[in-house]
């Protein structure tokens, strides 16, 4: 009997440490503390204004546990491109919908901020695959003109 507790009690500290290793990997955030911002002259927006919506950017993706955030940047022209697209898109498909083209539409390209994130994951997360990757971030600049919010993000 003293020998089934005994493997009991160790089998029960097993699992709780191994409970405890998946939640730290789990619930750590990325690393964020070397990111590189790279951001193209703006005729939409200030300096300070690319700097904040690049701190939300690294925000929005300290959640990638297991990751690094390597390079955050705008390209003004990558961006007037890719919301040309989402009018194409409209254009030949009148029932497309999309979060970006909603934001978009309501309100106004010029405060539309579109991101490249560059980063390298361990592979602890299971929804982010091991190694460099690059996801796009969408974000529009609230009425008070400083504040950014996130639209959506992902590859593309």
């Amino acid at each position: 009997m003293k020998r089934i507790v005994i493997a009991i009690c160790v089998l029960l500290l097993a699992v709780g440490a191994i409970g405890g290793v998946v939640h730290w990997f789990g619930s750590r955030s990325a690393d964020t503390s070397h990111v590189e911002y790279a951001f193209s002259a703006s005729s939409k927006f200030t300096d300070a204004q690319l700097k904040a919506a690049g701190h939300k950017t690294a925000e929005v993706f300290s959640g990638f546990a297991g990751c690094t955030i390597e390079k955050i940047s705008y390209d003004e022209h990558r961006a007037d491109k890719l919301l040309d697209l989402e009018d194409t898109a409209k254009a030949e498909s009148p029932s497309y919908e999309s979060a970006i083209y909603d934001a978009y539409k309501r309100y106004g390209r010029n405060r539309i901020f579109i991101a490249t994130v560059d980063f390298t994951c361990d592979g602890s997360d299971a929804s982010l695959s091991a190694g460099e990757q690059s996801m796009t971030d969408y974000l529009y600049l609230n009425d008070d003109g400083k504040t950014w919010i996130e639209i959506d993000h992902g590859n593309g």
